[in-house]
């Protein structure tokens, strides 16, 4: 039950984004391809969740508890009528899909005529014009060759291989490539951002880089060989920078500011269930302030002030309020950071 309230609420806030994001943009975000972003995200919760419940079924679940489950006729039932009301529900979207697209198609605006005939000609001449690919098909491109690795690992690779190829393979390939994200932007002369979103996108980015390379360390310290079980959560935190990234640096959306905040959040989350499926025992004499609940809170805190943030400026492009809080957000950052560096005897 409580899966599914998280579930539940995840699809809510997945439609009070898209909700926001339309009645920022008008009556454009109401069709289909204006609303590519909140399909993605819900295809991705899709996805999250049956990767989630094939591998909790499969196995011993999460906490090495024996899945006893099945021997209980109530809990089959249950499971049962859950899977017929998610394959109504399912049904039901794909039907309401089908015919929203359909009248989109036929109340599709008349092409414009008003080309003179030599301007017509000469488009004629030059060939089909380009058309731009949908973000949402690009995304779900990269998102098959990833699940496809993950499959790969499952089914062939022991875990001592998946250890290498995440150690020598995923993480190197990841820092190389931010890099040449990062030079990439520095060398652009132009931009249609202004300098305070400049100036923010340079320290989130630049953070969200060092804290990748934060996850490289601490899989080298704690990865544990043969003994690796984790490869799921380093593709998906691996995956998840390279949205982040691209999000922060080429979009327009006055939202990516706040992914980045809430993707802050969720970093010493992910680290937790790391470790917790890794089985990482941490020293007994660690302060508080070497866990990861002072980085958690930090992140909540800048999450909250982001949101105050958008409802002060409203639709406005301003971006000098926002400005000062990341970099105040990130020097306290590093500070824990610092700080949170166990002591050790020289």
């Amino acid at each position: 039950m409580a899966a599914i309230a998280i579930v539940g609420v995840l699809a809510f806030l997945i439609f009070l984004i898209g909700r926001a994001v339309a009645q920022s943009r008008g009556s454009f975000a109401g069709s289909l391809t204006g609303r590519w972003y909140q399909y993605l995200l819900a295809a991705l919760l899709l996805l999250v969740v049956i990767i989630l419940a094939v591998w909790q079924f499969s196995t011993d679940g999460l906490l090495g508890q024996a899945a006893d489950w099945r021997a209980d006729s109530r809990a089959i039932a249950f499971f049962v009528i859950m899977l017929v009301v998610a394959g109504l529900g399912l049904v039901g979207f794909v039907i309401y899909l089908v015919v929203h697209t359909a009248r989109q198609g036929t109340a599709a605006p008349p092409a414009d005529v008003s080309l003179e005939p030599r301007a017509a000609a000469a488009v004629e001449e030059t060939g089909p014009a380009s058309q731009p690919t949908s973000v949402g098909v690009r995304l779900l491109g990269l998102l098959a060759l990833f699940v496809a690795f993950l499959l790969l690992n499952w089914i062939y690779l022991p875990l001592a291989d998946q250890y290498f190829v995440v150690q020598h393979l995923i993480y190197p390939a990841a820092l190389a490539v931010a890099l040449v994200l990062l030079f990439d932007k520095a060398a652009r002369g132009w931009n249609v951002k202004s300098p305070a979103e400049n100036f923010r996108e340079w320290l989130l980015c630049d953070a969200v880089t060092f804290l990748l390379i934060m996850g490289f360390l601490n899989l080298r310290q704690y990865g544990g060989g043969e003994a690796y079980a984790v490869m799921f959560w380093d593709m998906l935190y691996v995956a998840l920078f390279f949205l982040i990234f691209w999000i922060l640096d080429r979009t327009l959306t006055r939202f990516r500011f706040l992914a980045a905040q809430l993707y802050l959040v969720a970093l010493p989350i992910l680290l937790l269930i790391w470790r917790a499926i890794q089985g990482v025992q941490m020293p007994a004499e660690l302060t508080w302030w070497s866990s990861i609940w002072p980085f958690f809170f930090l992140a909540i805190i800048a999450f909250v002030l982001e949101i105050i943030v958008l409802l002060l400026q409203g639709g406005e492009n301003k971006q000098g309020l926002g400005a000062i809080k990341d970099a105040l957000f990130v020097a306290i950052y590093g500070i824990l950071l610092i700080i949170a560096v166990p002591e050790t005897d020289i």
